[in-house]
């Protein structure tokens, strides 16, 4: 088989049989592709799966270490390679993985910067909830932090994904999972408020909400669903007046949900079940933020620190 080929129908098992994002498929294709243009270019290279060895493959990931690759992407670049390889290997493919012996260094995960808590109930009061857009604003700016979903969760959520209408909303996260997130306090007054006024309801109870069920739960222009992008501007435009951070993106949300979640005595699996990561150590980061901040507490609290 064609390397050409390989990297197609890997394409499309990832997209339709996985469940992956748009956005992840389109970043493994492109890894992908760029390793099929060195091979390609590659002395002896016959342009077939099989005979692919692990020394083409080092001989290509130590060209995009050359160039200054990051850390990050490296990995990214080895998980995709590997995902590859192993899928072709499961259909019989290819009789070896070349991938078996691939070293894979460990990047180091940076710790992101937490928004205090004072400086997100700043926030939240920012919008002008006397108009439609201010509504929808703090309802967007609420749930963020009051759930932790992830920009693209929030976007493809609709009215129905609360019915019935209780403390919880049903998440489809990465890979097709979904998971039961809680919804509670300000975030649910938010978001009822924005809905009472977006559908003309004096009360947001379970029968009214069943007729706009398959309404997105967050509007953009026109009534049809907002877009990641305008979710970012939202977010960056209330952020960016009560902290100084280097990315005022959703994600600065995120972490904050966890680092406060942690600071207030949730255990790690709780946390990791809510934000929907695979693995623990995904979620580990934040004992380290919050370690941090427990330290910066002491040593301006206490009088012999």
């Amino acid at each position: 088989m064609l390397l050409a080929a390989a990297i197609e129908r890997f394409r499309v098992h990832l997209e339709h049989e996985r469940g992956l994002s748009p956005r992840t498929v389109e970043a493994y294709a492109s890894d992908l592709a760029r390793m099929a243009a060195f091979l390609s270019r590659r002395a002896g290279s016959s342009g077939t799966v099989d005979a692919i060895t692990t020394a083409d493959l080092r001989a290509f990931l130590a060209g995009e270490v050359g160039r200054g690759m990051a850390s990050r992407s490296m990995m990214r670049r080895v998980a995709a390679i590997r995902a590859l390889f192993r899928y072709l290997h499961e259909r019989d493919e290819i009789t070896n993985d070349p991938t078996l012996h691939l070293a894979q260094r460990a990047a180091r995960r940076s710790v992101p910067t937490i928004v205090s808590e004072e400086r997100l109930r700043d926030m939240m009061d920012l919008p002008d909830v006397s108009s439609p857009a201010g509504l929808r604003d703090r309802a967007v700016l609420e749930f963020l932090y009051g759930t932790g979903v992830r920009l693209r969760e929030l976007v493809t959520l609709d009215v129905g994904d609360f019915l019935p209408l209780g403390e919880r909303v049903i998440v489809k996260g990465k890979g097709a999972k979904s998971r039961v997130v809680p919804f509670v306090g300000r975030a649910r007054e938010a978001l009822l408020a924005y809905w009472c006024d977006r559908f003309a309801l004096t009360a947001a109870t379970d029968w009214k909400l069943r007729a706009v069920s398959r309404q997105p739960a967050f509007a953009g222009r026109g009534g049809a669903r907002v877009s990641p992008r305008t979710v970012q501007r939202i977010v960056a435009r209330h952020l960016r007046l009560v902290a100084s951070v280097a990315k005022a993106s959703p994600h600065a949300l995120r972490h904050a949900f966890a680092t406060h979640m942690l600071d207030h005595g949730a255990d790690l699996r709780s946390v990791q079940e809510l934000l929907g990561h695979a693995s623990l150590s995904t979620t580990q980061i934040y004992t380290h933020v919050s370690v941090e901040h427990l330290k910066r507490v002491h040593r301006k609290a206490h009088p012999r620190a």
